[in-house]
């Protein structure tokens, strides 16, 4: 353990630049920006379900009072945008989420990210790259131990997703077009072709549909920059076109046969692409209230697609400091009030959640203890659905699923699992000193496929995690930092045997670390 933490300590000073999450969602400055809202500092007009690297940065430096450097060439005004560095180290396990174009690994791993914004009357042009650099140190993954029978249940999720365990076993580099994006604005519309992260809902730590626990995608996009009023509320909206790209890797032992029967599937070649809207409403008789939809249709082009969405709700309480939200989801159709109550028997999820600041001393200085918990249910809800494997995120009519190059583009935790986090912490403006303690469930829809017929109640696998968190600002300088200890209870559902029934598991432990800072120019 001590040498696993020098390690990081002096890769940090040896690459002495490091910094954060060049998305700026899911991390401090996202939070920062919602705790504003619960505080009384930002309006209650936006609904914050609706987010992206452009539209935080314009809430941050509004809400710092930023002015950005910049001069004018012609009729061009050029600023620089945040320059970013990001550091990340797995002892073990390859646990990361929320973190943008960064890969599942082992050993260390950095992103570089800075760039240049062009403004030229209603146009503006963001040139915000992004430079990955990983160890990927080879780790333990789903054991070739396990039974013929299990590996044969396993398939039938590594043939409908595009999710790898492992991005290979050498060193990863890699070369993004990061938050870039090229945008024209009318009042308060905006339209433009965009590789941004975008989040969509109201989940903080988890988000079923949108988040930024993949890469950006190439995207065209119109959407709303600020609210509209109209005479029964305010509304926002974005809508999405884009493209998604596959990891190139396949799967594990992807040799493996069942009775003469190959189990791996060959993935399609063709193009995949992605359509997507977003809509919110503040009615006017609740001003503290915002609900609204989502909707994703995703597939090969010139094929048959899959579709799913979600119906959200935020209430905001500024008096009380705190706030509750919701979203449910369907991964089969877009829900409606009307399908949830005539329909049953279909794949869902939710994230529910709740955050409650406690002011401490003198209430002018905004220093408040934070209270919160979420909890995100992907896991199948009857044995019917369970036994036909059709969980969230995987489709048999898109065998890559619902990802883009590999990784998941809605909640971490992925399909079958579940995740429950409590958190606690001192906040003060930007900085933040807290706690946050979860519970991660590892798909129990395969593990209900493989092992329900064993009888054997023992082998969920289940991680425990506790992770120091410290988002700190100095002038222009944003830190956000998180350091977690966490232990694995029966890795990939494996179990030492030749011990009696209730047999000792596989248990690993893990030091993950992400230590981020942005600079302001």
């Amino acid at each position: 353990m001590k040498r696993c933490i020098l390690y990081f300590i002096l890769s940090l000073l040896i690459e002495k630049n490091w910094a954060q999450s060049s998305s700026m969602l899911g991390d401090g400055a996202n939070d920062f920006i919602r705790r504003t809202q619960l505080t009384g500092e930002l309006g209650l007009p936006n609904s914050l379900l609706i987010n992206s690297f452009s539209s935080n940065l314009r809430m941050v430096d509004s809400i710092n009072g930023y002015k950005n450097s910049s001069f004018k060439y012609k009729k061009v005004n050029i600023s620089f945008l945040p320059f970013n560095r990001t550091a990340q180290f797995n002892s073990e396990i390859p646990y990361g989420t929320n973190d943008g174009s960064m890969i599942p690994s082992k050993g260390m791993q950095w992103v570089l990210s800075g760039g240049v914004k062009f403004s030229f009357k209603n146009f503006s042009l963001n040139i915000k790259p992004e430079y990955i650099t990983a160890q990927n140190l080879p780790f333990e993954t789903f054991p070739t131990e396990h039974y013929p029978v299990f590996w044969k249940q396993y398939y039938r999720w590594l043939n409908t997703i595009d999710n790898p365990e492992s991005f290979g076993t050498s060193s990863y580099r890699k070369f993004l077009l990061g938050q870039t994006s090229l945008k024209y604005k009318y009042k308060k519309i905006e339209l433009g072709v965009s590789n941004e992260n975008l989040w969509w809902g109201p989940g903080r730590f988890n988000a079923l549909i949108l988040s930024n626990n993949a890469a950006g995608f190439k995207h065209f996009t119109v959407n709303t920059v600020e609210p509209i009023d109209t005479k029964y509320g305010a509304i926002e909206w974005q809508a999405i076109a884009g493209s998604l790209a596959s990891s190139g890797i396949l799967p594990p032992d992807h040799y493996r046969y069942d009775n003469g029967a190959l189990l791996y599937k060959p993935k399609p070649t063709d193009a995949r692409n992605i359509q997507g809207l977003i809509f919110s409403w503040q009615p006017k008789w609740t001003p503290h209230f915002f609900v609204g939809f989502t909707t994703v249709r995703y597939g090969y082009t010139g094929k048959t697609a899959a579709t799913m969405g979600s119906l959200f709700s935020r209430y905001v309480m500024p008096k009380d400091n705190a706030e509750l939200y919701f979203e449910f989801g369907r991964n089969d159709k877009s829900p409606t009030p009307i399908n949830i109550a005539n329909e049953s028997n279909y794949p869902r999820a939710y994230v529910a959640g709740v955050r409650k600041l406690v002011p401490i001393q003198d209430r002018r200085k905004h220093r408040f203890i934070e209270l919160a918990a979420e909890f995100t249910q992907l896991q199948l809800p009857t044995t019917d659905l369970t036994f036909q494997g059709k969980s969230w995120y995987t489709s048999e009519l898109v065998q890559h699923g619902y990802t883009h190059e590999g990784q998941l583009l809605g909640a971490a935790v992925g399909p079958g699992s579940n995740i429950q986090t409590i958190a606690i912490g001192f906040v003060q403006g930007f900085s933040k000193l807290g706690l946050k303690f979860d519970r991660v469930v590892h798909n129990n829809d395969f593990y209900y496929n493989a092992f329900t017929a064993t009888n054997d109640a023992t082998r969920h696998w289940v991680d425990v995690s506790t992770t120091v968190i410290a988002n700190y600002q100095y002038k222009r300088f944003l830190l956000s930092s998180n350091m977690a200890f966490s232990r694995a209870l029966n890795y990939q559902w494996y179990i030492l045997e030749g011990q009696g029934y209730y047999e000792n598991g596989y248990d690993l432990f893990n030091f993950h670390t992400n230590i981020s800072l942005a600079y302001r120019f």
